[in-house]
């Protein structure tokens, strides 16, 4: 149950209360999950992947469309979800919800929102509010901000 091993950063792991959310959201019981959502006051509605990391679990909402990749961390009050609150998604749900790839970190309260792609390895600031999309190996923050990538030249 334990996926404690990272890559990256090895002091990121997963509570254990997060353990025992992310345990019954893949096994599906709707009873026990519904508890945890209640505890947790989070509700992840999308597909879990293998390695997802909660450190601090609560208050999380994800969209049901939304696709996280492995080793995605998400911290507290972090909402994933649509952005335009008319859109059809019964149309076509794929385009409602972001999608975040492998190694994202999403920091504290910030806001993804609509039909945007995280690239891999990027980080999500505390309470930035993104609704365009990110390249690979980016900082971004406040408002769709992407920080310049800094060279070193020898």
């Amino acid at each position: 149950m334990a996926h404690q091993a990272w890559s990256k950063n090895p002091y990121i792991r997963n509570t254990k209360l997060a353990e025992f959310y992310l345990f019954w959201l893949r096994k599906g019981w709707r009873i026990p999950i519904r508890l945890a959502e209640l505890l947790v006051n989070s509700q992840i509605a999308c597909p879990i992947p293998e390695r997802l990391y909660l450190p601090h679990p609560f208050g999380i909402v994800t969209g049901t469309c939304c696709k996280l990749g492995n080793d995605v961390v998400l911290l507290q009050q972090v909402t994933l979800g649509g952005r335009f609150p008319y859109y059809d998604a019964a149309r076509d749900p794929e385009k409602m919800d972001p999608i975040l790839e492998e190694g994202v970190y999403v920091g504290p309260g910030a806001k993804i929102l609509g039909n945007v792609t995280i690239g891999k390895w990027s980080i999500v600031g505390a309470n930035a509010v993104i609704t365009a999309d990110v390249p690979p190996y980016s900082i971004v923050v406040g408002h769709n901000r992407i920080l310049p990538k800094k060279t070193t030249d020898s």
